[in-house]
């Protein structure tokens, strides 16, 4: 039964420097909530979890905010270990089953039937993608040049990996201390097929830049943000 949720949040989030000097990235304020808050309320609308938030870079922030929260466990894992280390360094505190995702980024994901694919095929680890939107709109033209069509941030064909992993713990026999979840680890569990993807087709939004986080704040004042308008 999965009913714990690793929330890596230790980076240092150098592409938003007009927030992060001061404090770490998943502590940044939406509607006067930081990131982290939202992403636990998230899993909180579906089951009751436990909480590991991994961080690194000014840890003691987030250990201050979290010091009573329920069900919320902050550990140190580093000041600059990657993402797959992180999860490496929480060996002692992993159930046998966890989900971990990342902590800058919101996403309206059905958590309770993440779990049931998960469970249905039986593996050791399934990551969560989706198709992701274009940046700019696109211009489609004929043969002559002449300009046929404009297209406004059309949705792409690829899938992008957005965290919302499920793991088993054996996981840990692909990670080392200083492994990058995103890259070997993964690539190795497809190898071996014991890597699934769950299709999210819902809404999706990373916190890379300040303009991005502009538009989450502007998501929360109109009193309807998408994260919490769960998709099937």
């Amino acid at each position: 039964m999965v009913k714990q949720v690793v929330l890596l949040a230790g980076g240092k989030g150098t592409r938003m420097r007009e927030l992060t000097e001061t404090i770490p990235k998943p502590m940044v304020d939406i509607g006067g909530m930081p990131v982290l808050e939202h992403l636990i309320n998230i899993f909180k609308s579906f089951d009751e979890f436990e909480f590991l938030i991994s961080t690194g870079y000014k840890t003691e922030i987030i250990e201050d905010y979290f010091y009573n929260h329920e069900n919320v466990k902050v550990i140190n894992t580093g000041p600059d270990t990657n993402t797959g280390g992180r999860v490496f360094n929480l060996a002692e505190y992993l159930n046998d089953e966890f989900i971990v995702t990342y902590g800058d980024g919101l996403a309206n994901v059905n958590i309770s039937n993440l779990i049931k694919f998960h469970n249905s095929h039986k593996s050791l680890a399934t990551i969560t993608v989706t198709n992701p939107r274009s940046r700019f709109g696109l211009v489609e033209f004929n043969e002559d040049s002449q300009v046929t069509n404009f297209i406004e941030k059309p949705t792409l064909d690829g899938f992008i990996n957005i965290g919302f992993f499920v793991f088993k713990k054996n996981i840990l026999n692909y990670l080392d201390e200083a492994s990058i979840l995103e890259t070997l680890p993964l690539v190795n569990l497809s190898k071996d097929q014991k890597l699934f993807a769950y299709k999210h087709e819902g809404y999706f939004e990373p916190m890379d830049t300040y303009r991005e986080y502009l538009k989450l704040n502007e998501y929360w004042k109109s009193g309807n943000p998408p994260w919490l308008n769960f998709a099937n």
